[in-house]
């Protein structure tokens, strides 16, 4: 019975199999051995190329070229919000870019066998690995290509060739774990060491870590071959930093309870080294004078830095991008953290390293009180009140219909800071 159920489930979702006019020239999947993870149809497909109808009646193949449908494929694949199943606005995950779960039109690759060998790899080279290792209650809920550090198996669903396609990562980290070797881990989790060396995507190893091989011969090893990752994003959210509770007016008297990054040191909240909590300023003038700031760190410490695990485990990254959250009355301590953030460099191997390239900003509203506020914190409400919608800097992004929005939202500022990959000559 589980058995008729599974073929059942594997028949639904595969593309529709297109009897040209000649029904002779059908060509039957062949069977993969028991115990063995099936190719993907297209393999079977691209052998037999006179079993795919060519589609010459369709404009899409027979007036626009490649590129152009290769774009319309990349466009039409990449996540989208299911704004029919919006959020309940007082989630903690439900946030711009998250008002609903995320939804691939795959229904796309079920159309016809050309459109299938042209696209049925987009919907990985085109969408990340969302990866969460933050508070549960800020993971989004029955999304695709999520992983999590509460459940590390979430991915394994994905064959070995789809996830070898995967190029980019998306990470959602508090800061003390990112400050506590989130880095390394996540690049375990994606295989970013075997993709640097060419090798083929093996799944998953029993503990949940990717687990690449050197390559085969196999008919479809080149699918498995696993692709670079060359674009990370690094995202906190506003209750991910060491001091997303303290009153913004404590901030504001006390330099060491504002927010703070710094990633060339190894912990910035440290009772033994309270000076660590002004590591990025010191950084800050230091990069400005022309120079590395040195933070008195021994050889232990400076295996923590995340700023330097990121070459070290991520090498092949042309793009990194960190989205910063935090809450509207806190701006003013985003706003430096941005500064600061200009003059940072991460270096990379061969003569590579990655140098801010410009940033973005906007701000917006979310409900009127959320469930981390509590009794002991009322500055929450008093404090990060909504602004309005006056023509104000960053600028207001609406990302709820309008019967979904709150009378009196609270209101959130997020930054998102580029980095490029350059030649160290171009310093």
């Amino acid at each position: 019975m589980v058995r008729e159920t599974y073929q059942r489930m594997r028949t639904r979702f595969r593309p529709r199999q297109q009897v040209m006019p000649d029904s002779s020239s059908y060509v039957p999947l062949r069977r993969s051995p028991r115990g063995a993870e099936e190719p993907p149809l297209a393999i079977e497909l691209l052998k037999h190329p006179e079993s795919i109808n060519p589609q010459l009646s369709s404009p899409i193949f027979s007036k626009l070229p490649s590129e152009i449908r290769e774009q319309i494929w990349r466009l039409s694949l990449t996540r989208y919000e299911n704004l029919h199943s919006i959020y309940v606005i007082s989630s903690q995950h439900a946030r711009p870019g998250q008002a609903g779960p995320w939804r691939v039109a795959v229904e796309l690759l079920l159309t016809c066998r050309a459109i299938y060998v042209e696209a049925f790899l987009k919907p990985f080279q085109v969408n990340p690995i969302a990866v969460f290792e933050t508070n549960y209650n800020s993971i989004p809920l029955n999304n695709p290509l999520t992983r999590a550090s509460s459940n590390l198996l979430l991915c394994q669903k994905l064959k070995s060739w789809q996830f070898a396609n995967i190029s980019s990562v998306e990470m959602t980290v508090q800061q003390y774990v990112l400050e506590g070797g989130a880095i390394e881990r996540i690049s375990r989790l994606i295989g970013t060491s075997g993709r640097h060396k060419g090798y083929e995507s093996r799944n998953y190893t029993s503990t949940g870590y990717a687990a690449f091989v050197e390559p085969t011969n196999s008919d479809d090893s080149n699918l498995r071959v696993g692709r670079k990752i060359t674009n990370l994003t690094i995202r906190m959210l506003r209750t991910d930093w060491w001091t997303w509770e303290t009153d913004p007016e404590e901030c504001r008297r006390s330099v060491t309870s504002r927010l703070r990054l710094e990633p060339m040191i190894n912990v910035t909240e440290l009772p033994a080294r309270p000076e660590n909590s002004l590591a990025m300023t010191r950084g800050y003038e230091a990069r400005k004078s022309g120079n590395e700031p040195d933070f008195g760190l021994d050889d232990f410490e400076k295996e923590g830095r995340w700023g330097m695990q990121i070459g070290e485990y991520w090498p092949d990254l042309t793009t990194l991008e960190l989205v910063l959250e935090t809450f509207g009355c806190k701006q003013d301590q985003l706003d430096y953290v941005a500064k600061c953030a200009k003059l940072w460099t991460f270096p990379l191997p061969d003569g590579y390293h990655l140098a801010w390239r410009g940033e973005d900003a906007f701000r917006w509203q979310g409900a009127e009180a959320y469930h981390y506020e509590g009794r002991f914190h009322t500055w929450f409400k008093e404090q990060n009140k909504a602004r309005g919608t006056e023509n104000q800097d960053p600028p207001l992004l609406q990302w709820l219909p309008a019967d979904a929005r709150a009378a009196d939202g609270q209101e959130f500022i997020v930054r998102t800071i580029i980095f490029e990959r350059r030649r160290d000559s171009d310093r």
